[in-house]
């Protein structure tokens, strides 16, 4: 994907399979993983639903860590790449749900 705001596109919509495929592009240089990580940081960071989870950036370091220094190994570098977007995809929508429920319960006591 040429810049974050077309990488955006799929990433806000938990589109996995083309975020991967850009992702994956990314991997082979030194340039394109550097974006990869600012891409992936910078995702997270817009996406946040606000429920504390230390896992979505420790795991994202992680897969970085992995993706560098296995770049050559390209099914295990994308391999991490995919647990790391998976999980924050499926959790930041566990998180939206529990946050709407905390906010549903906050107003219902209010009104009393």
């Amino acid at each position: 994907m040429k810049d974050y705001t077309h990488f955006y596109q799929h990433f806000s919509k938990r589109e996995e399979k083309p975020v991967l495929a850009s992702l994956a592009k990314m991997i082979p240089s030194e340039e394109g993983r550097r974006r990869l990580g600012r891409y992936l940081i910078k995702g997270i960071c817009d996406l946040y639903p606000g429920n504390y989870d230390p896992h979505y950036l420790t795991g994202l370091g992680s897969a970085l860590w992995v993706v560098n220094h296995y770049r050559n190994q390209h099914s295990i570098a994308i391999n991490a790449l995919a647990q790391c977007v998976n999980y924050f995809f499926s959790h930041m929508i566990d998180g939206l749900i529990k946050s709407q429920k905390q906010s549903l319960s906050l107003e219902g006591r209010g009104s009393g």
